[in-house]
């Protein structure tokens, strides 16, 4: 059986939902029932079916998460496939490609790395130019200019380290004008609608569901030359055998709708900013209403990250995708804010007000801690 406790009886706190977060009830037994179950959905036989029906309504429900027609959503292994597979294809990488769509790409510079990485090796393999937009103080993109060579314009929906909420309605309608595809990362979108896009991309394990399953999404526009091939299944856009257990769990998650966390949200905010030398990145923009990201003056990230392990409150400090690493933020640094002294602590459906107040107990006491332990250097 799991310890829920650290030393002193104290409960254990999870704060770091933005990077996975429990797996809800329903989508728990939808995971049980089709484990258990085997079928394949692309066979006629019953069983096969019956595999297929279930499919279906997920992808039903998926559809009106995205806000887009049931036949254009995809299932993958994850959001980070999905993203990568957009971008590939823009830059006529896929296997059966017919072509770069344009000469450049053109992405934020906060965005995930699952965007940023897969850019950047893509243009340089195709030959292509990568545009990397700028953002202010806030971490928004300002007003661009599209170039009418552009194959694909990246943009988050919400910042998985801010939570600040980009422009993308505004964005997208500026891309249908220019007659270029806009990519939407909406990992993070949870609690948000999501708004619409020609391609937009989700993860279960972010709202609820199992890990190893994420939705693409598309508009009747955008054809998508397939990532994978050797096999018909996605209506011949991805190859290889559905993860039935996984894409039904998902579909239960997608059908549960998000807790409003915008007060706990807000309450953590208001005891953040008692803290002296603690600034919230983003305060004065939109943010998505279950991400806050705290920076602590003169502290290091890791020191503040460990330190709050050790009072049992599992948080996170950089990128999400940084762990190992723990290296300054690409996207405080976009920003211009403390990229190395960050704390972002984000909500889910379990979270409660006491998980706050536990933050707002410990945190000053870290701070006080570890800024004595400074004057003895």
């Amino acid at each position: 059986m799991r310890d829920d406790t650290v030393n002193g009886g104290q409960r254990r706190v999870y704060l770091d939902h933005a990077s996975t977060t429990p797996v809800l009830p329903a989508a728990r037994a939808a995971l049980g029932q089709w484990s258990e179950t085997v079928a394949d959905p692309a066979r006629v036989h019953t069983a096969g079916r019956e595999a297929r029906y279930a499919v279906e309504r997920a992808r039903d429900d998926v559809a009106a998460l995205l806000g887009t027609r049931a036949r254009d959503v995809v299932f993958c292994g994850s959001g980070t496939e999905a993203l990568n597979w957009v971008i590939y294809a823009a830059c006529g990488l896929t296997p059966r490609s017919r072509g770069a769509w344009g000469r450049r790409l053109v992405v934020s510079a906060v965005e995930h790395t699952a965007v940023l990485d897969a850019a950047r090796a893509a243009t340089e393999k195709a030959g292509m130019e990568l545009d990397v937009i700028g953002v202010d103080s806030c971490g928004l993109v300002p007003p661009f200019e599209i170039p009418t060579d552009t194959a694909l314009v990246a943009l988050q929906h919400v910042n998985h380290e801010t939570g600040v909420l980009q422009p993308v309605a505004a964005v997208h309608e500026h891309c249908t004008r220019a007659g270029v595809r806009l990519l939407v990362d909406a990992c993070q979108s949870v609690g948000v609608p999501i708004p619409p896009a020609d391609a937009v991309v989700t993860s279960a394990h972010k709202r609820g569901g199992p890990g190893g399953i994420g939705a693409l999404g598309l508009t009747r526009r955008f054809r998508l030359d397939p990532l994978l091939v050797g096999g018909e299944q996605e209506l011949m856009r991805r190859a290889g055998g559905e993860n039935v257990a996984g894409i039904c769990a998902f579909g239960a998650a997608a059908r549960t709708e998000a807790p409003d966390l915008s007060p706990l949200r807000d309450r953590l905010v208001r005891g953040l900013l008692e803290i002296d030398g603690v600034e919230v990145v983003g305060l004065d923009s939109e943010r998505a209403p279950h991400i806050v990201c705290a920076t602590v003056e003169g502290l290091k990230g890791e020191a503040l990250l460990m330190g709050m392990d050790r009072y049992g409150i599992a948080c996170n400090s950089g990128s999400s995708c940084s762990a190992e690493r723990l290296e300054p933020s690409h996207v405080l640094l976009a920003m211009g804010a403390e990229a190395d002294s960050s704390l972002r602590f984000s909500l889910g459906w379990t979270s409660t007000q006491a998980d706050v107040d536990a933050v707002l107990d410990c945190l000053p006491r870290l701070v006080g801690d570890l800024r004595a332990y400074r004057t003895w250097d």
